[in-house]
């Protein structure tokens, strides 16, 4: 029934919650179809479980099970269809997920704001605010965020996306893989690593090693007139 909706693609599908959790941690989907009655979990506690995620996706249940519609709405879902699934109430659900979508692109493209070009870090139980110019790199790690000075790797409440956003106007920074920034101006030396691709040296103490992923090739050899 998906295939008529030309911008729509998918990219995986699953029969059970366990299977299904890391590759929609690893392709981050902007929209799940989830069933209720699955093996090891049900459809209601697994969508709990995903909206702690940083970017969780929109959830479409699709069911027999009428009785489950209202607890559902107590969970992150956007609709709720039952089966046999009406190729109206389909037209419904997915008129419903590009609205959300495009309303979220707006708020996305706001700008954010950025007092004297600080970030801050939780150290201690205390807050620190840090100078972007003093950030090494971010990474995250068990879905949390950390930034990584020459004095200290901290946690940080913003998301990766959000961090990102804020360096970027310094000019100075890249996202080189999916769960990295980098300051390009801390880069102590680059080896030809797999599939073409670099692991950096960072300029730290520890000299960490992070890879450019395949996709920012590109982009990265173009920042750095390689």
């Amino acid at each position: 029934m998906l295939k008529k909706y030309i911008d729509i693609q998918v990219v995986s599908i699953h029969y059970n919650p366990v299977e299904a959790l890391p590759q929609i941690i690893e392709l981050e989907p902007d929209l799940l179809f989830l069933d209720i009655q699955m093996p090891g979990m049900n459809g209601l506690e697994f969508a709990k479980k995903l909206n702690q995620m940083s970017h969780p996706p929109l959830i479409i249940f699709s069911t027999a099970f009428h009785e489950h519609a209202l607890e559902a709405f107590h969970t992150p879902a956007v609709f709720y269809l039952t089966k046999p699934i009406l190729e109206s109430k389909l037209d419904d659900a997915i008129k419903k997920v590009k609205s959300l979508q495009n309303k979220k692109k707006i708020h996305d493209h706001k700008p954010i704001p950025v007092v004297d070009d600080y970030v801050c870090v939780r150290k201690n139980n205390k807050i620190i605010p840090v100078n972007v110019s003093e950030i090494l790199f971010a990474f995250v790690k068990d879905r949390e965020l950390y930034i990584a000075t020459l004095d200290m790797i901290e946690k940080c409440d913003l998301s990766l996306n959000e961090l990102e956003a804020i360096l970027n106007k310094t000019g100075s920074f890249f996202r080189c893989h999916r769960n990295y920034v980098i300051n390009l101006k801390q880069i102590k030396e680059m080896t030809p690593w797999f599939h073409n691709t670099y692991l950096i040296k960072m300029n730290d103490d520890k000299q960490t090693e992070i890879p450019v992923s395949r996709g920012k090739m590109k982009a990265f050899r173009n920042m750095l007139n390689l």
